[in-house]
């Protein structure tokens, strides 16, 4: 997950700088991409409170995880 949130970090600060109108629908894509795989890993995360056996707090803490929408 962190890696998700830090590449969309630095989608986020690119975007500004970015001239090329084909380079700034790739990164649109690849973060709305990433927007999709931060879903399906809340998802996972929201699955596994219930499972038995598994700490909370690291379940917890990837649920939290997911929910921001960036490092910066």
């Amino acid at each position: 997950m962190g890696k998700v949130l830090s590449r969309r970090s630095q989608i986020h600060a690119q975007l500004p700088r970015c001239r090329d109108a084909g380079l700034i629908r790739r990164l649109q894509r690849e973060l709305e991409r990433m927007a999709v795989r931060q879903a399906e890993v809340h998802a996972v995360g929201l699955a596994l409170r219930s499972t038995p056996g598994l700490d909370p707090f690291g379940v917890a803490f990837l649920v939290e995880l997911c929910r921001r929408h960036s490092l910066a």
